[in-house]
């Protein structure tokens, strides 16, 4: 990712391009500071209004500093932040006020509000009706569908590795490829990007959201010292079950095709706590490293990780 500097605005990290600095994606353990994504420094055991909606099976119809609307069918779920922060339902107050807090343009609500909260939407929601009979024709399951980000792109070209290595362009050739197998695997797909063009990134997660994704996989390239080396795959903090068990899954199969791991980790980065669904974001390997720059600019190794990545898709949908 591309070399930053960090301010601290409202408690997000923000990255910001720092031309005379050869691009980078430091991993570093947990959550703290990665250069070249936006971090989204939220309280521990919190999940973002988005991350909620996704847990309850809803949709964000509004979304500000102050308060936020989730809505489905005839539920719908305000979120209050601080200082008299409070959670109703259908305009019932559900569970315990406060720890409801503002970062950056999201609110993040505490983990143990969770079960309160589908509790009282699940009294709400009418109860299905068991037909008398099964229908003469069952209906055939829709196809999953996959929202797969390359990274950045246009104006934003990401990390600038060895060799002359650009990794919007790795970014983009990949996610062609994983979005092409999973499509011959019958699923659905859609890139956030087909072509080399920018976009910001709450524009990335709104396209999963809107379409209503079951999966949302960004790809990027990373950067930092010539010696680091490997992938990683990353899924926010208090990720869902679907996430961790979608990054576990591309994990082993990337290990599987021979490219060194640095595993699973953890980082609030805003595209994987702006999705309602599970969301985990790929690292491919380091362009800053003279070796592996060579084999991410080959088409041969790009297919390799592609058919890994896909391979642990399929798997975490199965």
């Amino acid at each position: 990712m591309s070399s930053a500097l960090f301010r601290t605005i409202a408690a997000v990290v923000l990255c910001v391009s720092a031309p005379a600095l050869v691009a980078g994606c430091n991993n570093k353990p947990n959550d703290l500071a990665v250069e070249g994504h936006e971090l989204v420094i939220a309280p521990k055991s919190t999940l973002s209004i988005y991350q909620l909606a996704g847990r309850l099976g809803m949709r964000v119809s509004y979304s500000s500093r102050t308060y936020a609307a989730l809505s489905s069918g005839p539920v719908t779920v305000t979120v209050y932040a601080d200082p008299n922060g409070e959670i109703h339902v259908n305009g019932r107050t559900v569970g315990s006020a406060g720890g409801i807090v503002p970062v950056g343009d999201m609110l993040f609500v505490p983990i143990a509000a969770l079960e309160p909260v589908r509790g009282a939407v699940g009294f709400v929601k009418p109860h299905p009706v068991e037909p008398d009979r099964p229908p003469a024709v069952v209906p055939q399951p829709i196809s999953r569908l996959v929202v797969i980000d390359p990274g950045h792109g246009g104006r934003d070209p990401g990390a600038l590795g060895s060799g002359g290595t650009v990794e919007k362009e790795i970014n983009l050739s990949v996610a062609r490829m994983v979005a092409d197998i999973l499509v011959s695997r019958g699923m659905r797909v859609i890139l956030t990007r087909a072509d080399d063009r920018f976009l910001e990134l709450n524009d990335r997660a709104a396209i999963a959201n809107r379409e209503g994704a079951d999966l949302f996989v960004s790809i990027h390239a990373d950067s930092a010292g010539s010696s680091a080396r490997g992938f990683t795959i990353f899924v926010s903090r208090s990720a869902s079950s679907g996430s961790t068990g979608a990054a576990e899954a591309i994990s082993q199969q990337m290990a599987s095709a021979g490219a060194p791991s640095r595993g699973v980790r953890n980082a609030n980065f805003r595209v994987l706590v702006r999705t309602t669904c599970p969301a985990v974001l790929v690292e491919l390997g380091f362009i800053s490293n003279y070796y592996e720059a060579r084999q991410l600019a080959d088409a041969g190794y790009q297919r390799q990780l592609a058919e890994a990545i896909a391979a642990g898709i399929v798997s975490s949908l199965r």
